[in-house]
């Protein structure tokens, strides 16, 4: 699941979030499952904050499919959030706090998630990788395009959390790094 969101990209200055939501496979074949763009209802003040907004939307809706899925095929399915915002990316996988007090009730949330294994893993990715800046940006999108033309999901991630299987705490986490 990608999510962006787009400082002052409207007429009116005012924030666009969206997200795109994709099953994929272990191979990275993939098919899009949902994708959004829509102007942010609540007034934004900062470029952390529009992030933060798109990524709890994005999982909200990425949440609910996975659930639906997983009941239907009675399997396990990995939740993975992609986001190209380093700040939220901290936020969230680390102890690190929002300066902004307003965005500590959706950064719980995903803290939350992320540490009760309902995000199966938040991944920090440059953000000419990021498939959900098509959606909130006036300008053509060459990742997007590929991942429509091709059906496969190849984008590279920067950082993420490797979780050890035999970690009894969700906090017991390691920093991995890709070149």
């Amino acid at each position: 699941m990608y999510a962006d969101a787009s400082f002052a990209s409207n007429d009116n200055g005012s924030f666009q979030l969206g997200c795109r939501i994709l099953l994929c496979d272990s191979s990275g074949a993939c098919h899009v499952l949902l994708y959004t763009s829509a102007k942010s209802r609540r007034v934004v003040r900062s470029i952390m904050a529009g992030e933060v907004y798109a990524f709890a939307k994005a999982f909200d809706d990425a949440f609910v499919i996975k659930h639906d899925l997983e009941r239907n095929y009675h399997q396990h399915m990995p939740l993975i959030m992609l986001t190209d915002s380093k700040q939220l990316f901290d936020v969230i996988t680390r102890a690190s706090h929002p300066t902004e007090k307003r965005l500590m009730v959706e950064i719980a949330a995903a803290r939350e998630a992320h540490n009760k294994h309902e995000i199966s893993n938040v991944d920090l990715l440059k953000s000419e990788h990021n498939v959900a800046d098509g959606l909130t940006k006036p300008r053509p999108c060459a990742v997007l395009e590929n991942v429509l033309r091709t059906g496969r999901d190849n984008n590279p991630a920067q950082q993420w959390i490797i979780r050890t299987a035999a970690a009894s705490k969700p906090s017991e986490e390691e920093k991995g790094e890709c070149g």
